[in-house]
């Protein structure tokens, strides 16, 4: 019950977990401060914990993956592309209206081929994205709601979402959701 009070409270949860997107630099983290004892609030940064914890690293990893193989095929015909237009180009002269014709369509098909791979890498990468994303929130909703009750935290606020200007950094429970979220990763024995 609480997860789903946390998700409804927060919308720009989903905003602030860009794991699909490459790494963001994010400050380090600061020296950890003891938790005040009876302190009811506390604040997260939700980009740190997905570039620390091991969950946010394997959906960057996926991602990554997925781009660099569909960025090689792009490039494999975008090679098979430029060759052609360089042939038409140099051979311009020597060739039959015939052939330029027939070159110009293979040139023509290549371009349009390439779009296409271009878009339909773009949103495959986009679905992988959302579907990593729905899966580290469902990971990640638990581990905070374990962190505030461990904490007896009645409110945690995003470092991100820009509500926040300042706060004691001894109230920061981003290292401990990491650890809570990387402790749930863990296989049980």
């Amino acid at each position: 019950m609480a997860s789903a009070n946390l998700m409804t409270r927060s919308p720009s949860l989903t905003m602030a977990m860009s794991i699909i997107r490459p790494l963001k630099e994010t400050a380090p983290a600061p020296a950890r401060l003891p938790f005040p004892s009876g302190a009811q609030q506390a604040y997260i940064d939700l980009q740190r914990v997905a570039n620390e914890s091991s969950e946010g690293q394997a959906a960057n990893q996926q991602v990554q993956a997925l781009s660099e193989e569909r960025i090689r095929a792009i490039e494999t015909r975008s090679v098979e592309l430029r060759g052609s237009q360089q042939k038409l180009q140099q051979n311009a002269n020597v060739m039959s209206a015939e052939a330029q014709l027939q070159l110009q369509r293979d040139i023509d098909r290549l371009n349009i081929e390439v779009q296409r791979l271009t878009q339909d890498a773009e949103a495959e990468v986009a679905e992988l994205q959302q579907t990593l994303q729905i899966e580290f929130q469902q990971k990640l909703v638990p581990a905070i709601d374990r962190v505030a009750a461990s904490r007896g935290l009645q409110f945690i606020f995003s470092v991100g979402d820009g509500g926040l200007i300042w706060a004691n950094p001894a109230l920061d429970i981003t290292t401990d959701v990491v650890e809570e979220l990387n402790k749930a990763a863990q296989p049980t024995p």
